[in-house]
């Protein structure tokens, strides 16, 4: 009992000497000395408004009403931060010694306002005496010139934070709570924040081990943890801001990028599947400057693939320039080639059935960035197609992309050429491609859903176009090319069969045509093709044909002649015309033609005979017979001789 009774009188001697303290406790020379020690050390103004009154809880300390920061001389009137209230906690033991050290400060409900200007200035930069704050053994100039300070608890609660920079452009932070503990400047601190940033929710943890290393050179083991709405980010390593140097891994996750287009105040990106449109994920190693981002040895999934490689962004030039080196195993982008539904609808014959597309297309975003980026995969999954090994190098100049083909196995065969894609002024595309040894029928099927023709053979393609949209570029375009095509078939159409019989109707299922050779160039103007020399051998016919196809009205208006070589019905010809759309085309015998032919070989065959007739009588006149070798010359000189006897007599006259 008795050491209740004394463990009671020590409790209760406690209280009694608390609440003497805080009554005797000097609030106006703790608020000045805040008030001094801050402007010492930013150059700043802290304003106290109202009442500073003790308090005994939370901590020992004092509250304060409204307080003020001043901005910086450039920037708005407004000030750099304004808040409710302001909660100063000190040391007990050093209180009851006389002396005043600071252990707490909680700022209440601060409104924050950070601007930048045309040069890049924040008002955050402040500069301060480091004679007028306690000394360590860290001088400003090995911290950036931020002078040392300690802190055992900073708190800030339900703040707003808005950053401005020197176009007017905003970016809010609202609902942030955060605390951060300093006990010693050369040692560790840490920090957590909760908040919204532009909508998305944001938590922030953060340890770094030295502090002032940190504002300095730098501090290694800093672990640095984000996650933003759907995203997070994680970093491990060595960070200092004075020069700016980061290195250390670096990883996280984007989600399908809600978090991160809230946060940027933008729409989030519609990406196609397989290039992050569910998922993006990233690791490996950075080392950063305020000029240069490097990524060694870095990690991307987006969906489903996986690319590893290097990356580098420069940050020095008039546009952001990244350069990578990135390979992958298979890469899947089957969803750029649209579905597969058995062939019954696939994405050339929607394409013929709908016409183009006139959406408009924007690629101002190729001005945002320049780039060199080499690209290697083993294949390639594009919707209906796979292509085998890839290796590509794209390069992005103020708005201009150039895609170089160094190696692309296709269709059984080899591409190779460029593609362009110039946005500096409008929209133009050029494509100068060459393809050998390609299996004809599958690049048909898939580019144009015609798969009828079999072969193996080369092309040739070098054309421009431009416009907003696929409709505009498809009819703007100009250019040439050639293509060879090896044996093979004709499949839906039987020529010999329709020659011999002078009837349309072998074509469909079941007819086909076999061929040797097909061989032609030809050129596009303003999005018609145009061939005047095409040339099939085939082992029972011959053909030729010229005409035009319509690639931006998707149309055929196309002659084509063949002639048979044997058989039954050897040496008819018979043009067939082929007219129409690409998806409801219409064959045509031209019979009028055949007529003519008819007549003309007829004309030619009477004037033979009548010729003939007419040499023969000649000859049986002159005593010549038709049958000799040197008829024709025998009368020509029996004709002459006549001629002068008959010129001599009638001179004699």
């Amino acid at each position: 009992m008795r050491w209740v009774l004394r463990i009671v009188g020590v409790l209760v001697l406690i209280v009694v000497v608390a609440v003497a303290a805080l009554f005797l406790m000097p609030t106006d020379r703790i608020a000045a000395l805040v008030e001094t020690r801050f402007e010492a050390a930013t150059g700043r103004t802290l304003s106290v408004e109202g009442d500073v009154r003790p308090s005994l809880w939370p901590a020992l300390g004092v509250r304060t009403g409204a307080i003020e920061i001043s901005n910086a001389d450039w920037a708005s009137d407004t000030p750099m931060l304004r808040a409710d209230g302001l909660a100063v906690a000190v040391d007990f033991g050093a209180l009851i010694g006389g002396d005043i050290r600071v252990t707490g400060i909680e700022v209440l409900t601060p409104q924050i306002l950070l601007e930048t200007n045309a040069d890049g200035t924040g008002n955050w930069e402040m500069s301060g005496s480091a004679s007028e704050t306690t000394a360590t053994a860290t001088s400003p100039e090995d911290t950036g010139g931020i002078p040392a300070f300690s802190i055992d608890r900073a708190v800030i609660s339900d703040a707003s934070l808005t950053y401005r920079d020197a176009a007017g452009a905003e970016t809010r932070l609202t609902a942030l709570d955060a605390e951060l503990t300093l006990p010693d400047f050369d040692g560790p601190a840490n920090l957590t924040a909760t908040g919204a940033l532009n909508g998305a929710p944001l938590d922030v943890t953060a340890n770094i081990p030295v502090f002032s290393g940190m504002l300095g050179a730098g501090s290694d083991g800093i672990a640095l943890n984000i996650d933003l709405g759907d995203a997070s980010l994680h970093f491990d390593g060595r960070a200092g801001l004075a020069p700016l140097r980061v290195t250390g891994e670096l990883g996280g996750t984007l989600g399908m990028l809600e978090g991160v287009a809230t946060a940027a105040g933008i729409a989030r990106p519609e990406l196609p599947e397989g290039l992050g449109r569910n998922s993006i994920a990233f690791s490996g190693a950075v080392d950063a400057t305020d000029t240069r981002v490097a990524f060694a040895g870095a990690e991307f999934l987006l969906d489903q693939n996986t690319l590893r490689g290097d990356v580098a962004i420069a940050l020095d030039g008039p546009r952001p320039k990244v350069t990578a080196s990135l390979a992958t195993g298979a890469l899947d982008l089957s969803a750029l080639g649209g579905e597969d539904d058995g062939g019954q609808s696939g994405a050339g014959q929607e394409t013929a059935q709908k016409g183009w597309s006139t959406d408009p297309i924007d690629a101002s975003g190729l001005n945002a960035i320049d780039a060199e980026v080499s690209l290697a995969a083993n294949s390639v999954a594009l919707g209906n197609s796979t292509l085998g090994r890839t290796n590509l190098y794209v390069t992005i100049d103020r708005g201009r992309m150039v895609t170089e083909i160094r190696e692309l196995v296709a269709y059984d065969g080899a591409v190779a050429g460029s593609f362009v894609v110039n946005a500096r002024d409008g929209l133009s595309v050029r494509a100068d491609l060459a393809g050998s040894s390609l299996a004809i029928s599958r690049l048909l099927a898939e580019l144009l859903d015609y798969d009828q023709l079999v072969s193996i053979g080369d092309m040739e393609l070098s054309v421009l176009g431009s416009g907003g949209n696929l409709n505009a570029i498809m009819n703007s375009l100009n250019g040439d090319g050639s293509f060879r095509f090896g044996a093979g078939e004709l499949l839906g159409l039987d020529l010999v069969g329709m020659l011999r019989n002078l009837d349309t109707s072998f074509v469909g299922q079941g007819s086909k045509t076999i061929f040797d050779e097909i061989t032609g160039t030809f050129r596009i103007v303003n999005g018609v093709v145009i061939n005047e020399n095409l040339s099939v051998l085939a082992p029972l016919l011959t053909a030729t044909g010229r005409g035009e196809i319509g690639l931006g009205g998707q149309t055929l208006n196309y002659r084509l002649t063949p002639k048979l070589l044997a058989g039954e019905g050897e040496g008819i010809s018979v043009p067939l015309l082929i007219t129409g759309t690409w998806d409801a085309p219409r064959f045509r015998l031209d019979m009028d033609a055949l007529v003519n032919d008819k007549v003309k070989a007829e004309i030619e065959a009477a004037k033979d005979r009548a010729e003939q007739e007419l040499k023969d009588k000649v000859s049986e006149r002159l005593g010549v017979a038709g049958g000799q070798n040197n008829a024709r010359e025998d009368a020509k000189d029996k004709i002459e001789d006549e001629l002068k006897k008959g010129l001599r007599n009638l001179f004699d006259r």
